[in-house]
């Protein structure tokens, strides 16, 4: 019993080590699945990915795996061209947080930010936007509810940003 209670405290400590001292570091080529794959189970669940679109819902939904797929296509295109921030633990920089995927100059666009479950509402998406230093009115690739922390910014939503 005490051997669970202490492991339950320093996994608590570890998570607040990570929260007191992300480290933000560039995208590597080993990042790319983890990214591609948090990218795509968070961003198809929303409209106008999901199968059942629309009032009353169409009922026409694609094949299975179709949207997957096409997507991962896609998105795998994307990547090297873009700029990529990752957030990782300071003590493994292998452990990814959340990312940001962006373009500069203008017209800049929003691909995707993403941070993982356990580390949400501490501050990591801001500073990822901080550190990405987009302006205010910059296009959206990907509408996710994410967005609803970022009111105050002047976006437009175009997907086919994304299309490359």
């Amino acid at each position: 019993m005490e051997a669970q209670a202490v492991d339950i405290v320093e996994e608590t400590s570890t998570d607040q080590l990570i929260a007191d001292q992300p480290v933000l570091r560039g995208r590597r080529e080993s990042d790319d699945a983890m990214i591609i794959d948090s990218w795509l189970r968070s961003g198809l669940q929303y409209p106008i990915y999901t199968a059942e679109c629309g009032r009353p819902p169409i009922r026409l939904r694609p094949p299975p795996s179709l949207l997957l797929s096409q997507n991962r296509t896609i998105l795998k295109k994307l990547l090297p061209q873009v700029s990529i921030l990752v957030l990782a633990d300071p003590a493994d920089s292998d452990h990814i947080i959340g990312w940001i995927c962006f373009e500069q100059p203008e017209p800049c666009c929003l691909h995707f930010i993403f941070v993982k479950y356990n580390f949400r509402r501490l501050g990591f998406g801001r500073m990822l936007m901080d550190e990405a230093g987009l302006s205010e009115e910059c296009e959206v690739s990907w509408r996710t509810p994410a967005l609803n922390f970022f009111k105050k910014h002047s976006w437009t939503w175009n997907p086919y940003r994304s299309w490359k």
